[in-house]
């Protein structure tokens, strides 16, 4: 808790509608590849612009890719200047395996507002130091 006292809380600016919101998948693949498009739908439907992660549809067994391409998908959204807000379409054990391949400083200095359940609070945890 020091340490995040002594370096502060970052908060992202709230979204707005028209705002541009990734939609990635840092752990378990959807058992329906149809509920992506399902999310892209809400995610419009809510006002906002949705990009997909390069790797969001792809599978490896019970994962949404590779950890390489899964924490690239990640890094990709905190690197895009458009990109306001990151949405992370399931949870799942794969999310700790890309702790170790995110560029903590790049998403530090590009806040995002990010949402995600379940072994997805691995990355809310990681994100806070």
């Amino acid at each position: 808790m020091q340490r995040l006292a002594a370096r502060g809380l970052i908060k992202p600016e709230r979204l707005q509608p028209g705002d541009v919101v990734g939609i990635i998948a840092p752990a378990s693949a959807p058992p329906d590849p149809k509920a992506v498009d399902c999310v892209v739908g809400q995610v419009e439907r809510l006002g906002f612009k949705a990009k997909l992660g390069r790797h969001v549809r792809a599978r490896l067994g019970f994962l949404a890719g590779t950890d390489r391409e899964r924490a690239a998908d990640l890094m990709a959204m905190f690197a895009d200047k458009r990109v306001r807000g990151v949405i992370c379409l399931r949870g799942g054990y794969g999310t700790a395996r890309i702790l170790d391949r995110l560029d903590y400083a790049l998403i530090r200095r590009n806040p995002r507002v990010f949402a995600g359940y379940s072994d997805i609070t691995a990355l809310h945890s990681a994100l806070l130091m």
